[in-house]
């Protein structure tokens, strides 16, 4: 397998969903959700977050994981994807498990939850640059001492 998939980190919790905070938000291209339909199917949806960074670099590595995913097992169908949330260690997120796949340029990371009837899957995807960026600069405000007037 050319991409490893990794157990989230946990402080990437909030960064699986479309609500996190501003500034990681910032760093996220969008996020694809799947589903298996019957069950080997796959249906998928793109949302757009920022188009300024779905740029040729980005298209070209989301193909490659997507595609790699797909070949070697997480996205392959949902029995696979069950069998490997059941075997892999995951953050966990609810009822969902939390992976995460690295290339060179993005993060992209996996909630899961391998079910019929609901979406199999949603992968975000970040700008490593960006997210650096936007991690720096939490950092950043969460050290300036506080002002008194």
């Amino acid at each position: 397998m050319k991409y490893q998939i990794k157990c989230a980190d946990p402080e990437q919790h909030s960064m699986f969903y479309s609500d996190c905070e501003p500034a990681l938000r910032n760093a996220c291209v969008g996020h694809l959700r799947m589903d298996f339909g019957s069950g080997n199917e796959f249906f998928s949806t793109w949302w757009g977050n920022r188009n300024d960074l779905n740029d040729s670099v980005f298209k070209s590595e989301f193909d490659d994981v997507v595609n790699n995913l797909r070949e070697s097992g997480l996205l392959k169908n949902r029995s696979e994807m069950r069998r490997v949330c059941s075997a892999k260690e995951s953050l966990p997120l609810g009822e969902s498990y939390g992976f995460s796949v690295e290339s060179e340029s993005h993060i992209f990371l996996l909630r899961c939850r391998p079910e019929r009837g609901n979406y199999d899957c949603y992968m975000y995807c970040y700008n490593k640059r960006e997210l650096q960026l936007a991690q720096s600069q939490k950092q950043d405000e969460s050290q300036s001492p506080e002002m008194s007037l």
